[in-house]
Order: C-alpha cells, then structure tokens, then sequence
C-alpha cells in the first residue's frame, strides 16, 4: 500500500533537524503544511520562497507526484533509482515511499520519515580509501552484473544525488565529494571532458566552481567535485530552478520574458529573494553565454539552483554544476529560454534581455565578448590537460559555430 502522511525535517542553524511540516500525497494531488513549531522559531525559513512561503495554510500541489518540486530534488535520478530497486524488494508505490527510503542520501538538507518524532537517520558515508571498490561495484551495476550484497550496500549512501552517470559521494574528513564514473558508451573522456570545463570556468572566466579533482581509479578517470550544499555538520538548503519554477509541463513559448522555463524568470527570482542579486544575476548571465559558447545544450532547471544559508539566513545563487559540451548533438537550442528568440542558442538572442539581469547594454556585451574570447583558447587547455586530440576534435565541434 502506498505511504500517504510523511513528516519532513529540515536543519536549524546549529545543524540539527527539526520538524518542518507534513507532506499528505496522492496521485494527481498533495499538501503541504508547515509545523506550528517550525513556524515559532524565530530563525524559521521556507523551503521554498515562491511556491511555499511561511504560513499556517495547507499548500497543494497539483502534478503527477503530488508533491512540490523542493522535495523531490533530493530524490534519485536514474543511477539512484537503479540501485535503490536492487536493495530492496518491491519498487516504492509512489514518490512519497521512494523519498522516505533514499532520505538523507539526495542533495541538501531536508529528510523525510514515518514518524513525526525524528528523521531517518542516513547511512555513514564511504570514504575516499573506497574508491577502488566503489568504482569496480559501479562498472559491475553498468554492466548489468550481478552484484553482492555487500556491493549495494557501499554503493547506496550517498547515491540520490541527480542524473544518470555512474557516481558516488564519499567522505574525506568533514568534507563530502561528489565521484562520477565514465560510463559504457561515453563518445568521449566524460570525467575528464567535465574537470577540464568546471576548471576552465573557474581558472580562465572566473566563476563560482566549487574544488575538483580529476581521479586516476583503477586506470580510469573519475571526475570529483565537492559537494556545496553544506559540511556534514553544517548543512544548506537545497532548491532547484526546477522546483522554483513549478511547471508539470514544459509549453513552447517564444518570448522568454514570458516563459517561466527561462533564465530571464530565474534572474527576476533571484533579484527577489537573493541578499547579493546584482552579484548572482551577472554570475548567472555569464554561465548561460558559456552555456551557448561552449556547446551545452543540457542546462536544464535541475542545473540551477539557489542556496540558503542558514546560519546567516539569506539566499545565493549556488556555485556552478553540470556545465560541460554536450558533444552527442548540436541542436541550437538551450534546454531553457534565452532571450527574445526562444532558446535559440546565439549571443545575440543571449544580449537581447540583459537588461533582465541588471546589466546594461555595453556590459553585457563585454561580458560575451570575453566568454567567447576566452573560448577560442578552450581546445588547447584541453589538450594541455591531457585530453585525447580526437576527443578535442568532438568537443570543439559542439561549440557556438561562429568560433569554429
């Protein structure tokens, strides 16, 4: 039978979990209702500022889940969802099981559990000294082999974390990384191919990039990055532009000022609730042009996101994820709207709405000026990071064509 009630916990500024609210699912429709304990605190957040404001009311959510968005981002993707089906015996019978068996092991700080009394505990993480064994379980799980049970069980904390690639999250001290495995049928060095475009926008554009390391495990590549959403005993708040958002269905609509799946609506969300906007709104800006410059084509919702910081109470644009070519097509379309054009994937059509992101004219301009200067050096500092000549061929043919 199906999990109806859940309670869902969420940290304090001290990082310890306190009673938020309950969730009540059904097919097609939910609620949502904050704790009147919640609500007392005087430190109290909403865990979603547009669609889940502080109040005594019950909020419904009408989509297929029937769940807001901000509790299904700490759910598992594909890769999750994989292991998670080998673990246990029966598939979960709706999103509101499969959230209370993956609590604790998906992004930021919310848990989920049966009893309003205390959150599920999450299993202790792997470490890095389990790599190597991580990385033969995951290719064993790639390969559809027939894995121990010992096996799941390294795999499985941590695993929650979104999209499809092989990946793990281990602990090194106090800080939790982020392990993404090449998978079968990679057209290319995939964890290599994402250091070199996380590190090139940090090095070379100088944007919010959290650490990365490029791992040699068992001959292989592995593509680490830390994971931002808070030290393991100083937890933040997770939202996705995705959740933010709210739409059950994606409309083709021409004009992004008027499309809510766009980065024109995700700049006036963050120039509403973000305590550094102007900051935030350029910072964005400029990922979206090194979105369109370098070829990616996947900058979904799911790969934006806002933090809030709960000691210091306030919302930020999180650090940059999930940026890298999409070398497997080059459709001349980004995955969210752009500018006036739609996703057309132009500059032009990136520079038409700036004004939208606090910026004028000549600055926005300078701004795509120096992404795509700084891109005509991308192949080099590709193979000059050990990247194969003929994968550097493929990368650069998913760049904006005007660079070619």
């Amino acid at each position: 039978m199906a999990y109806e009630l859940a309670y869902v916990f969420a940290a304090s500024p001290t990082g310890e979990q306190h009673l938020a609210g309950t969730l009540e699912s059904k097919t097609g429709a939910g609620t949502f209702t904050y704790a009147v304990s919640w609500l007392a605190n005087d430190w109290a957040y909403p865990l979603d500022p547009l669609n889940l404001p502080l109040s005594t009311k019950r909020y419904r959510a009408l989509n297929k889940h029937g769940l807001f968005g901000v509790f299904c981002d700490a759910a598992p993707d594909d890769w999750g969802t994989r292991i998670m089906l080998l673990r246990h015996q029966h598939a979960p019978a709706n999103e509101l099981e499969r959230l209370i068996r993956t609590s604790g092991g998906g992004v930021g700080c919310l848990r989920y559990s049966l009893s309003r009394g205390q959150a599920k505990v999450p299993a202790p993480l792997p470490t890095m000294q389990h790599l190597h064994d991580l990385a033969k379980a995951a290719e064993k799980l790639e390969l559809k082999h027939k894995l121990a049970p010992e096996e799941l069980a390294l795999l499985e904390p941590g695993s929650s974390m979104g999209g499809a690639r092989p990946k793990v999250t281990v602990a090194d001290d106090e800080t939790r990384w982020l392990v993404k495995f090449a998978k079968a049928g990679d057209l290319v060095d995939v964890p290599l191919l994402e250091y070199c475009s996380m590190q090139f926008l940090k090095d070379v554009l100088g944007l919010n990039v959290p650490e990365t390391r490029l791992i040699n495990v068992g001959g292989k590549n592995a593509f680490a990055i830390v994971r931002f959403d808070g030290a393991a005993n100083s937890p933040k708040h997770f939202i996705s532009a995705n959740s933010l958002f709210n739409q059950d269905r994606i409309r083709p609509i021409e004009d992004s000022k008027r499309n809510p799946y766009s980065y024109c609506n995700l700049a006036s969300i963050i120039r509403k609730h973000c305590s550094n906007f102007k900051e935030d709104n350029k910072e964005l800006f400029v990922r979206m042009v090194a979105n369109i410059v370098m070829g990616n084509t996947d900058d979904h919702a799911r790969n934006h996101a806002l933090l809030f910081d709960i000691t210091t109470a306030k919302w930020q644009l999180s650090p940059a994820y999930d940026m890298l070519p999409i070398v497997a097509t080059r459709s001349g379309l980004q995955a969210m709207g752009v500018g006036e054009h739609g996703a057309q994937a132009t500059l032009e059509n990136a520079l038409s709405y700036a004004n939208l992101f606090g910026l004028k004219t000549a600055e926005a301009q300078a701004l795509c000026k120096k992404v795509s200067s700084a891109y005509t050096g991308w192949p080099d500092y590709c193979l000059q990071n050990g990247m194969q000549t003929a994968d550097v061929q493929l990368v650069q043919g998913a760049m904006l064509n005007e660079l070619n």
